[in-house]
């Protein structure tokens, strides 16, 4: 038996509407030839997809927040952990001279 939901249901009948969410950041230069990894931002500490994974092994970062939404401290901690030390890689490739951080 199937249970649909009507137009001004927002579930059918039964269910409990879904309250999952995440966010993801990305980030580039204006050429796009160096991309920062994307941040993904999720509810859980450790969430049941990345069980039996090392989190740190994934092309992501992974950051918790209650809402799964960007905070100033939740940037803040981007930025100083995941954006400046892939910058500062992505300029020693470059070979610049004068440090500009």
């Amino acid at each position: 038996m199937k249970t649909l939901a009507t137009e001004n249901e927002a579930v059918g009948l039964g269910w409990k509407k879904m309250k999952d969410r995440v966010m993801i950041l990305g980030c580039a230069n204006a050429s796009g030839s160096h991309r920062v990894n994307l941040t993904l931002v999720g509810k859980s500490k450790t969430p049941r997809c990345f069980k039996n994974i090392n989190k740190t092994a994934l092309p992501v970062h992974y950051m918790r927040q209650e809402s799964a939404w960007m905070n100033s401290s939740l940037f803040s901690e981007w930025f100083r952990d995941c954006f400046l030390p892939e910058v500062k890689i992505n300029l020693k490739k470059l070979k610049f001279k004068k440090q500009f951080y």
